[in-house]
């Protein structure tokens, strides 16, 4: 069974120093690669859920929309890794509910345009 919990914790000093909450995410996981909350924002980094090769890294970004992200408030970068990955930053709420709902939110959608692309790419 593939674990469907997110602990966050806050990060003092590149060290994470205190769990702030543990959240349900419904779907995909798989392609958070770390997250972590520092001075009250909240860092999600997503990337794929596979390796892919240089022409595709690129293709990825070309098709991922970003715009997606921004328009639901949060503030998103590429961010230069080995697989294409995504920096999405949000303000921290003490509120369980908000909390989950944002990385529900974040993580459907990027799993949903992921997946797209693969298919576009024939990525399998």
């Amino acid at each position: 069974m593939e674990g469907r919990a997110l602990v966050l914790y806050k990060r003092e000093n590149n060290i994470l120093a205190e769990e702030l909450g543990s959240y349900e995410v419904e779907t995909g996981l798989q392609f958070i690669t770390k997250a972590y909350v520092e001075n009250d924002i909240c860092y999600i980094y997503l990337s794929t859920d596979r390796d892919v090769t240089d022409e595709q890294y690129n293709e990825i970004f070309d098709l991922y929309d970003m715009e997606l992200f921004e328009n639901f408030g949060f503030e998103i970068k590429e961010v230069e890794e080995y697989n294409p990955t995504w920096l999405i930053k949000f303000e921290f709420k003490d509120d369980y509910d908000y909390m989950e709902d944002k990385l529900n939110l974040i993580v459907s959608h990027h799993e949903m345009q992921i997946n797209e692309i693969y298919k576009k790419l024939g990525i399998e």
